[in-house]
């Protein structure tokens, strides 16, 4: 048994790390697709039954370079969800087709970088670690964003569910009264 310690990074289910200085300055274009094993570990962390499919068709737009390179990254992601019904626990599938963006920088976090903060964008900024964006979390922490909480089979009845209620059941004082008319 050894005391060292860890130092390496967890790696996220559906990585597709992409190092800023490898990319041309401009328009670059990107296609990621999870593999099964990486749809089946993405749909465990976002408790569904299943994730079918995950891709996305990105547009990266670098600029600057160094200590002042920006990542701007944009697209549309498809993934067919399934999860379980919040009424009747019935398997309920889902396409996602959405579009998303977001921008990345360098010196995002920086003190130095409040003299030139544009107040456009500037809130949403996400740092450039090591010079690496990982745009398969990106798209996965979109993806997440886009599965309904809620997901109800079309034909559920929440009737089925929910106690009836009479008038007196309606009140929840109702029951003190009862309390206080029986003791005196």
């Amino acid at each position: 048994m050894t005391d060292e310690p860890s130092n390496s990074l967890i790696v996220p289910e559906f990585s597709r790390p992409v190092t800023v200085e490898s990319l041309k300055i401009g328009k670059s274009e990107r296609k990621i697709t999870a593999t099964p094993e990486e749809c089946a570990s993405l749909a465990k962390r976002f408790n569904l039954l299943a994730l079918d499919n995950l891709n996305a068709n990105l547009i990266l737009i670098r600029k600057g370079q160094g200590g002042s390179a920006r990542l701007a990254v944009s697209g549309r992601l498809n993934a067919t969800v399934c999860q379980s019904c919040v009424i009747t626990l019935d398997p309920v599938s889902m396409e996602i087709d959405t579009e998303f963006a977001a921008m990345f920088d360098i010196a995002a976090g920086d003190d130095q970088s409040e003299s030139d903060v544009d107040l456009q964008i500037d809130d949403d900024v996400e740092p450039i670690i090591e010079g690496i964006v990982d745009l398969g979390e990106l798209v996965a922490q979109n993806l997440a964003v886009e599965i309904d909480p809620f997901p109800r089979k079309e034909d559920a009845d929440s009737s089925e569910i929910i106690p009836k209620t009479t008038e007196n059941d309606a009140n929840p004082f109702s029951v003190l009264k009862k309390l206080k008319n029986s003791g005196n």
